[in-house]
This record gives structure tokens, sequence and C-alpha cells, in this order.
């Protein structure tokens, strides 16, 4: 196989990678957490002698009486209830604690890869939602998911950074490396093909470490996100400007 054949079939199998990084099932350029909107493994929490649980148990006719020990929850459930008390209240007396999920496809994962059985994260029924918890002589009614015709979407809107990267950025990228590469074994010009071929090589490698890193601690993803979306969409605008100047050659060369 000669050099411009091998740069030919390399420059595709990277434009076809960044094309379908965006649905499979690893977060290239994600976290490596569930994620959607809202929080999907949120706990939120209002002690007894506060007025909103009063208010929703009468709402909902719960029973406070029938409250679950915290002792009779699993490891994972005994853990997010404890950290779900030990939070500081918002403005309005809730407590909030948000438990990382890891996804399945995450090699390493420095978190849980199930959240607790005993709560519901979906939307469901209020007596599904909410539960009331006994802990330390205290109790706490619990809300983990959604009451049942609040309005949940789920539209673009509520995807994640990664999602955007992918469609303004990786995707277009992938499609720009393959033409460059078609129209470079036209021209014979390779530097182009080769510079924006190594370019999606990078892109790949930073966007699969990308996870890791925030497992292991190197980086905060909620910081890093948007630089990352506007930093992948810029290089794009720079691949575009190389596609629109091969373009402009071919055509050039062509008519001659």
């Amino acid at each position: 196989m000669d050099a411009d054949r091998r740069q030919l079939l390399v420059g595709f199998g990277v434009g076809l990678l960044l094309i379908f990084s965006g649905v499979v099932p690893h977060p290239v350029f994600g976290s490596p957490y569930e994620t959607s909107d809202p929080a999907p493994y949120l706990h939120e929490a209002v002690p007894e002698d506060h007025n909103r649980f009063e208010s929703l148990v009468d709402l909902y006719n719960f029973t406070p009486e029938s409250a679950t020990s915290v002792e009779t929850l699993s490891p994972t459930g005994q853990q997010v209830v404890d950290r779900t008390i030990s939070s500081e209240p918002d403005a309005e007396g809730w407590l909030r604690y948000e438990l990382p999920v890891c996804r399945d496809s995450m090699l390493v994962c420095d978190s849980v890869r199930e959240p607790p059985a005993e709560f519901e994260y979906d939307e469901g029924p209020p007596q599904q939602v909410f539960t009331i918890i006994e802990a330390d002589g205290n109790r706490y009614l619990f809300q983990t998911g959604v009451p049942t015709g609040t309005g949940l979407t789920d539209g673009l809107g509520d995807q994640p950074e990664s999602t955007y990267i992918w469609i303004f950025g990786l995707l277009p990228f992938g499609v720009i490396v393959i033409a460059v590469q078609a129209i470079g074994q036209q021209t014979g010009q390779r530097r182009l093909p080769a510079v924006l071929t190594a370019g999606g090589i990078g892109l790949l490698v930073v966007g699969f470490a990308v996870p890791y890193l925030t497992v292991a601690g190197v980086i905060s993803y909620d910081a890093l996100s948007r630089p990352l979306l506007f930093g992948v969409v810029g290089v794009t605008l720079l691949a575009v400007g190389g596609l629109v100047w091969q373009t402009v050659q071919y055509a050039g060369s062509a008519g001659r």
C-alpha cells in the first residue's frame, strides 16, 4: 500500500470516528457521570420542623409515623441520606445532595455505578418520589424524583455539554477531514489533509481522556465543559476555513 492510499484510509477512519463519537457509549468530551436536566440523582430534604414538611405531608396525605428508618436502607441509601441532611440549607430551607453515578462505559469509577434502589429518580406519583426518612431521632421528607405532571422536558436544551461539542464540533470536523482527504487525492496536496487528520486524532484522544481526568480529580468537568465547547468549535471553524481554501485551490486548478 502506497503512502497516499494509507493516508487516505487513516483520514477516512479518523473522520468516521469523529462523526460517530457522539453516539458511542463512552462519553467523548463528556462527564463520567450520568447527567440530564433536572439532575438525575438529586436528593432534596426538609426536616420535620420546617413548614414545607408539614405542607407537603398535608398536601399528599403522607403519614410521618410510618417513616423509614435510615438503618434499613442500603449502604448507598444511607450514604445519600447522611450527605443530604449534613448539607447546608438553601434560602428556602431545602437540604440538597447530588449523587454522582458513573456511566456504565467508564472503566474506572470513583463513585457508585448504581443509585440506591429504595428511591425513585424519574417522574412518578408523589408516593414514589417522596420518602419520609428517620435519622438521628429526626424525620425528614426526601424528594428524589419529580411528581407526575410537572412538565419534564427532553429536548435539545436539556442535553449535556458533550452533545453540543459533538453536534457543532466533532461531527462537522469529521466530515471536513473526509472531504479534504478526498480533494487531496485529486489535487495531490497532502499537507492540509495530514494536518487536519492529526488534529482529529488529537481531539479524539483528548475527548476520551476528559472523563478519566475528571474521575482522577485532575480537572473539574463543570468548570471545563464550556471552555471545551468553545475550543472544539473554534478548531472546527479553522478546519472549515482550510476546507474552503482547499476547495478554491481545486476549483482554480480544474478551471485551467
